[in-house]
């Protein structure tokens, strides 16, 4: 007896199954693509280490803010790098970074940078210029609506103000520079020089208000830039609705407050000397 008759080619088997259990391959290749991992797109955030806002082991509220910002998106995945301020920029500038911080923005001649600003704002920065009390500095003098009779050596973040200085390596360092009559002023956020100024010890230091600044990223130019500026605006948006904005920014910065290093009031200032 020949058996082989009797049993269906593979072929056939094949079909017979397929009819037997309708939609089984499309249920199967349903759950396959349900289950398979969906694509994260990688952002690279570049922080400049501010201590109290932006620690080195990726602590404080200007990281926070960029976890939030991290946390409204499943498929984006934002990876932190702390660095100096200026190795943080130049990442964003060498389009190694697609956003960076900390950073406020300039009005003038923006065009001249090697990066942008961020269309949306995320809060208002108290910015102080400090200066020896042998000779203090004021904003006017900054400016140069006050005349001075040589120009003053200023260190800052540069392209953020509308006047020529040197950059700051580090608040600290700039600090003592200042202390010690190296330079003529420092012109930095309010909460981020505080916090070193008394941590310093310094009681040389004249402080004075020098103006309120728009807290914004730093973004690559072109294209890249301007989704990421989009996505910026829309994240930012949603944070501000939810109210998170508020509370994550509250931490960061404050109105102007007024006090001084120094135990006793200062006398006038007048015009740098040449020495």
């Amino acid at each position: 007896m020949n058996l082989t008759r009797h049993i269906p080619s593979l072929p056939l088997l094949v079909a017979l199954l397929g009819s037997a259990t309708p939609g089984l391959s499309q249920s199967m290749a349903s759950d396959l693509a349900t289950n398979q991992a969906k694509p994260v797109r990688i952002l690279n955030a570049h922080l400049g280490e501010l201590p109290g806002l932006i620690n080195a082991d990726k602590t404080g509220p200007f990281v926070d803010l960029v976890r939030a910002i991290d946390d409204l998106h499943p498929d984006v995945t934002i990876q932190i790098t702390i660095y100096p301020i200026a190795r943080a920029m130049a990442g964003v500038i060498n389009h190694k970074a697609d956003l960076g911080l900390p950073a406020i923005r300039n009005l003038k001649d923006v065009d001249m940078l090697p990066y942008r600003f961020s269309t949306r704002s995320f809060g208002k920065v108290a910015h102080v210029i400090y200066s020896n009390t042998a000779n203090p500095v004021t904003t006017d003098m900054a400016y140069g609506i006050e005349a001075t009779q040589r120009d003053l050596l200023i260190e800052a973040v540069p392209g953020e103000l509308p006047f020529q200085v040197q950059r700051s390596m580090s608040i600290e360092q700039s600090l003592r520079k200042l202390s010690r009559g190296r330079i003529d002023a420092f012109i930095w956020a309010q909460e981020e020089a505080d916090l070193m100024l008394r941590q310093l010890g310094l009681t040389n230091i004249q402080r004075e208000f020098f103006g309120d600044f728009e807290d914004v990223f730093i973004i690559q130019k072109g294209a890249a830039g301007n989704e990421m500026d989009a996505f910026l605006a829309q994240a930012i948006e949603k944070l501000a609705e939810s109210g998170k904005l508020e509370a994550i920014y509250s931490k960061i910065h404050s109105p102007y407050e007024h006090w001084q290093p120094h135990p006793e009031p200062l006398p006038a200032a007048k015009p740098v000397k040449t020495p």
